[in-house]
């Protein structure tokens, strides 16, 4: 069962989030407050906190890294949702040596029909273990804008997950958990990279 809490920004504002299970941190950045199947899943295995960030930028990196230390959290993996993806994006940049391993769940950081140097620079800069996955039947950015993700992250891998849309985790809540806890728990030698890159059923 998750507990919704709050938690206070350096700036004094203050965050809400929900948070349940034990172990290793797993701080899932979305743009509002809400669990699904997947999250259920993932909290057997992971303390799995689910942040509110409304706007990429409405949090900033320094102000997410300092709340997570207040809540004892220093040593975590990250995954962002979304236009979320790119506050997500920001912290595993901000702070890579805190960041175990990274995930990106169907996000919208670059547009693959208008390519800018910068958000390409931002990527290719990414140091940590870095899991993209898209749903085969996405309809708010284009699947194949993974393959670019993939392309410039210098550890990064892909995931197509079959008869998923833009929200993976609720679509298809089983094997989004699944591909991401094989994820966090063997980074480089995750079964996916060695296999095909599109879950079926």
């Amino acid at each position: 069962m998750f507990s919704e809490r709050r938690v206070d920004l350096p700036d004094g504002r203050s965050i809400r989030y929900l948070e349940a299970g034990g172990g290793t941190a797993l701080v899932h950045l979305q743009e509002d407050l809400r669990v699904t199947p997947a999250h259920d899943l993932l909290a057997r295995r992971f303390r799995v906190m689910v942040f509110e960030t409304p706007a990429p930028d409405a949090v900033g990196p320094s102000g997410l890294a300092t709340a997570l230390g207040r809540l004892g959290v220093d040593a975590f993996n990250l995954m962002g949702t979304s236009r979320a993806g790119t506050a997500a994006l920001s912290l595993a940049l901000h702070a890579p040596e805190r960041i175990l391993a990274l995930v990106l769940e169907s996000p919208t950081a670059i547009d693959p029909d208008r390519r800018d140097a910068a958000t390409d620079e931002r990527l290719s800069s990414v140091a940590v273990p870095t899991l993209v996955l898209f749903g085969t039947t996405d309809d708010v950015v284009p699947p194949e804008a993974g393959r670019v993700y993939k392309a410039l992250i210098p550890n990064g891998h892909l995931v197509f997950v079959y008869a998923a849309g833009h929200s993976v985790g609720a679509d298809r809540p089983e094997a989004f958990a699944e591909v991401v806890t094989d994820f966090l728990e063997r980074h480089e030698a995750f079964v996916i990279s060695r296999a095909a890159t599109l879950i079926h059923p």
